[in-house]
């Protein structure tokens, strides 16, 4: 009995060093350990962060964050569809206000993203916890949808600075529509180049530099990072089958 209860106090005492070791791991290089901190103070700076203020115990849920990215999907879609069928209007306070919620909106999806990709799993093994993504499936799906919001956001700033006159389309070219608007910011995203819109100011020369490296950090960065992790289907081709795979 003695001898049970030394192992059992050797056993704790083991799991409290590794748990002490873990806590007190030391960076090895400092330019990550600046942009981990640099990225987990720019996380603050979020509406879901003051979502999370208002209601901590609902939003650390998976289902909130699901519910709360597919609200913003739609009502990106939304706002794009509304300022394109109001396009002979000028520019208002709404639009204003729906425009800078946007760019918060991508702001924030940029910066989960970047703390997802790089730092979380970080700064899980700096405090001795484990870390575990939800599901490979799950956040593509989630990526999809960011996606999709993103073109949509920008899609409603191209209106703001259209009729204010930063942008401009040629004059054969047809209305801003809600098709050729979301074509236009697509094209974008995946081109990093505007397809019909030409840039009259700096202000309007500057949307499109922000909207090409958003693009190229979410299409080749995160995109080739996690689609990558899906696990393969099985195949009824023998040949194809990995062949150290039980059946």
């Amino acid at each position: 009995m003695a001898a049970l209860g030394q192992l059992k106090i050797h056993i704790i005492m083991s799991t409290k060093e590794k748990e002490s070791q873990q806590k007190n791991k030391v960076p090895k290089s400092w330019i990550v350990d600046f942009w981990s901190k640099v990225f987990l103070v720019l996380s603050y700076f979020s509406t879901f962060a003051v979502v999370r203020r208002i209601a901590p115990k609902v939003t650390k849920t998976y289902s909130f964050v699901e519910y709360y990215v597919t609200f913003n999907t739609a009502l990106s879609v939304i706002s794009l569809f509304i300022v394109t069928y109001r396009r002979e209007h000028a520019e208002n306070i709404l639009l204003l206000s729906v425009m800078i919620y946007g760019f918060l909106r991508t702001f924030e999806i940029i910066v989960y993203q970047i703390n997802v990709l790089l730092f979380d799993e970080y700064r899980a093994n700096l405090d001795g916890k484990e870390y575990a993504l939800r599901g490979y499936r799950r956040i593509v799906l989630l990526l999809l949808h960011n996606y999709i919001e993103i073109v949509c956001w920008f899609g409603v700033a191209y209106m703001w600075f259209y009729r204010i006159g930063h942008i401009s389309l040629p004059t054969e070219s047809g209305e801003p529509t809600f098709l050729r608007v979301f074509h236009e910011s697509m094209i974008l995203m995946f081109s990093f180049s505007p397809d019909e819109y030409t840039a009259n100011t700096s202000m309007g020369l500057a949307v499109f530099t922000i909207h090409a490296i958003v693009g190229l950090f979410m299409t080749l960065v995160v995109f080739a990072r996690f689609l990558g992790l899906l696990p393969p289907p099985k195949t009824m081709d023998e040949f194809e089958n990995d062949p150290n795979e039980k059946p």
